[in-house]
């Protein structure tokens, strides 16, 4: 592990007890997040037995376990999967990381990946090893469900974005910059303590947007036999200005 991805998984260590309340507070719906991808997997997934990669504190898996799923949890923030275990959350949770996925082969029915997890990945060779990875522990006939980050979205939305979000105990400053391919993102997380002093939490956090012809053209060399494209949270056709997409990959 690099010193880069060390300090970023020390990050999320650090704000994991708030991790929960800051996703909440950034306006993501783990409620209709999960219902979409319930959706997504009853009408394109065989099976039942699922891999979260990158899971964090697991708050949308909950729901897929309450759906009857059998769910395994990758993360390589320890932090995290101890939030996961406090919270009651009664899956299966593996510390590990998706450059190296550590299950043997074709264990899963269907393995997904959420929120912005799979842009931090900064190197198109990389990205199709992982799609690989997961096709390597797909069983077959299994699926790929997992969303990204569109170039359009990082140049209209993150370049140039200064955000603060608040509530009673924690202020979270969003500041972001794009220079060519990369975004960075300066994350600092000040949680209120008595008297009004602050415990700050700061992360650099780096991201890349690929075309839609990229990802689906490592998709393919990954292995997989085809690739639906939605814009998120539809299942509308992707176009030059949707923010996310939505991809079920087919083994």
């Amino acid at each position: 592990m690099d010193e880069k991805v060390r300090d970023v998984v020390s990050f999320f260590d650090a704000v994991a007890p708030y991790y929960d309340r800051i996703t909440r507070m950034s306006g993501v719906s783990p409620v209709f997040w999960s219902a979409y991808l319930v959706d997504l997997i009853r009408r394109y997934a065989p099976g039942r037995r699922l891999l979260d990669i990158s899971i964090g504190t697991g708050l949308i898996a909950e729901r897929l376990l309450e759906e009857g799923f059998d769910v395994y949890g990758l993360d390589i923030s320890h932090g995290m999967l101890r939030m996961a275990q406090e919270r009651g959350f009664r899956g299966r949770l593996v510390r590990g990381s998706f450059m190296q996925i550590p299950f043997g082969d074709e264990v899963f029915d269907v393995a997904i990946s959420t929120f912005d997890s799979l842009n931090t990945v900064l190197y198109g060779m990389e990205l199709q090893r992982i799609f690989s990875d997961v096709r390597r522990v797909l069983r077959r006939g299994g699926v790929f469900i997992f969303d990204m980050n569109t170039p359009y979205s990082y140049r209209a939305y993150w370049d140039g974005l200064e955000r603060i979000d608040e509530d009673e105990e924690l202020l979270v400053l969003w500041r972001s910059y794009r220079r060519g391919a990369i975004t960075t993102l300066n994350l600092d997380v000040l949680l209120r303590e008595e008297g009004n002093i602050y415990r700050r939490f700061s992360g650099v956090l780096r991201e890349r947007g690929y075309s839609l012809d990229r990802i689906e053209k490592f998709v393919r060399r990954a292995g997989f036999k085809s690739c639906l494209c939605f814009e998120h949270m539809t299942f509308k056709s992707c176009d030059k200005q949707t923010m996310r997409f939505q991809f079920v990959a087919f083994k």
